[in-house]
C-alpha cells in the first residue's frame, strides 16, 4: 500500500480558490473532491461545535473518518457568520476567491448576507453553487431535507424492491449526498471552464432529488420514459443485483452477451438449450425463461466452492467478482496494483487507510489532501492573508467573531 504524500501542488486545480461555507455532505464534499485535484480550499465553521460531521461516524481519538474523508485538505476558518464583523470577513474572503458552495436552505443565504445577488456584486467573476434538497423554489424548497428522505422521495427506495419478499428498500450509504456532491464538483469545474472562455461568473443551482432522479433514470425508469402504451420493459440492465450465495462466500456475476449467458449457465451445469434463450433477442422477450434459469443457479449455488466456480466463469469470459467487505478491498492484489488506497498519518488520529483521488491526471497528478483540520486550525493565518492585523484578530475572537 502506497504512502499518501499529501501533495496536490502540482494538481489541476491548483490556483483556484474555494470557499466552502456548507456543512455535512452534499456541498462540502465537492469542496473535498476539489481539494484533492490542488484547489486551495477554505473551510467555514461555527465557532464552539463546527461542522455536525465531526461527530458522525467511526471515530478514532476525537476523528471522525467521514469528517477526514470530506475535508481533508482544506483549511478551517472558524467565523460566526450570523454576526456583523462575521458577514465582513465572508465579504472580504468572496474577493479574494474563484468558487463559494454552499447547501442552505433557501431564504437562509439572504439572511446571512451571502446570496448571489450580494456576494456577485463583490466579485462578479464568482461562481456561486448552492445546494438545496428540493429545490430552489417551489412548494417544498424550504423542507430541511437529509439523504433518507431525498431517497424515499426520489424512487430510490421503490427502485430497491425485493421481488421475494415484496418490500422496497434504501441504500444503506448516503447515496443521495455523495452523488449530489460529484454532480456538483464537475459543475464547478465546467463552470471555471466557461469563464475561462470568456462568460464570467456565474450561479450554478443544484436540488438533490434533481441529481437522483436523473441518475436513476437512465436504468430505472422503464417504460415510464414512453408516453405509448405499446412500451415494452424488455431485457433489464439491473433487474436481478441478487449476489450469488455459495457455501463459502458470495459472488456476483453479469451474464448479458450470449456467450457471458451461455458459459454463466454452464459454469452450474444448468441447461441453457431452451431456443427462448438462445440470443439477446430471445431473452428480452422471455423474461419467464431467464427467472427459471436464475432459480436453478441460485440453487445450485449452495453447494459450490466459491473459488472453483469463480474460475469457471473466468475461464469462460463471464464478468464475475468475490463480494468483499470494504475492511478486505484495500488487501486485494488488484487494487494493490491500482494504488487507490493509501496510508496516511494524522496528526490526532494517527495512522490511516483512505482512498487518494480515483481520477488519474498524467500532467497535474492529483494528491491526498492534507490531514483535515481541526476547528479554527488556520483561522488567524487566513485572516492575516485577508490583511488582518493582530489587534484586529484579537478583537474578532473578543467578540466571538473567530475562534
Amino acid at each position: 500500500m502506497n504512502q499518501s504524500s499529501h501533495d496536490t501542488s502540482k494538481g489541476p486545480l491548483r490556483g483556484v480558490r474555494i470557499l466552502d461555507i456548507g456543512t455535512m455532505i452534499a456541498a462540502p464534499l465537492a469542496g473535498g473532491i476539489l481539494a484533492d485535484q490542488g484547489a486551495d480550499v477554505i473551510k467555514v465553521e461555527t465557532p464552539g461545535i463546527g461542522d455536525l460531521m465531526r461527530y458522525v461516524g467511526a471515530t478514532c481519538k476525537g476523528v471522525s473518518a467521514m469528517y477526514q474523508n470530506v475535508n481533508r485538505g482544506k483549511r478551517s476558518l472558524a467565523l460566526n457568520l450570523k454576526s456583523t464583523s462575521g458577514v465582513e470577513v465572508l465579504h472580504r474572503l468572496v474577493k479574494e476567491v474563484d468558487v463559494i458552495i454552499h447547501n442552505f436552505r433557501p431564504g437562509v443565504p439572504e439572511r446571512l448576507k451571502a446570496d448571489y445577488a450580494t456576494l456577485s456584486a463583490i466579485n462578479p467573476d464568482l461562481i456561486y453553487l448552492s445546494v438545496t434538497g428540493f429545490g430552489h423554489e417551489g412548494p417544498m424548497s424550504k423542507k430541511a431535507a437529509y439523504d433518507n428522505v431525498v431517497q424515499a422521495f426520489t424512487g430510490v427506495a421503490m427502485t430497491q424492491i425485493d421481488k421475494r419478499i415484496g418490500e422496497p428498500a434504501q441504500y444503506q450509504q448516503l447515496f443521495a449526498d455523495k452523488l449530489t456532491a460529484n454532480m456538483a464538483s464537475q459543475a464547478i469545474t465546467a463552470a471555471l471552464f466557461a469563464r475561462e472562455r470568456g462568460a464570467g461568473g456565474q450561479y450554478i443551482q443544484l436540488a438533490m432529488v434533481d441529481a437522483i432522479a436523473s441518475f436513476l433514470w437512465l436504468d430505472k425508469a422503464g417504460t415510464a420514459q414512453f408516453k405509448s402504451d405499446e412500451a415494452n420493459s424488455g431485457l433489464q440492465a439491473s433487474a436481478n443485483p441478487r449476489l450469488l450465495k455459495f457455501r463459502n462466500g458470495y459472488a456476483q456475476a453479469a451474464p448479458v452477451s450470449d456467450s457471458d449467458f451461455h458459459g454463466w449457465c454452464a459454469a452450474f451445469d444448468v441447461d441453457s438449450s431452451d431456443p427462448g434463450l438462445a440470443t439477446i433477442m430471445d431473452r428480452s422477450m422471455n423474461n419467464h425463461l431467464i427467472e427459471g434459469i436464475s432459480e436453478q443457479i441460485f440453487k445450485r449455488a449452495l453447494e459450490l466452492d466459491i473459488d472453483e466456480t469463480i474460475a469457471k466463469l473466468e475461464a469462460a469470459g463471464v464478468p464475475c467478482a468475490k463480494a468483499y467487505t470494504l475492511a478486505e478491498l484495500p488487501e486485494d492484489p488488484q487494487m494493490q496494483v491500482n494504488g487507490l488506497f493509501v496510508e496516511s498519518e494524522h496528526p490526532l488520529a494517527g495512522p490511516m487507510v483512505e482512498p487518494r483521488s480515483p481520477l488519474r491526471f498524467s500532467k497535474t497528478p492529483s494528491g491526498c489532501g492534507f490531514p483535515s483540520p481541526s476547528l479554527g486550525e488556520h483561522t488567524d493565518a487566513i485572516l492575516k492573508e485577508l490583511g488582518f492585523s493582530e489587534d484586529n484578530i484579537t478583537a474578532l475572537r473578543a467578540e466571538a467573531t473567530i475562534s
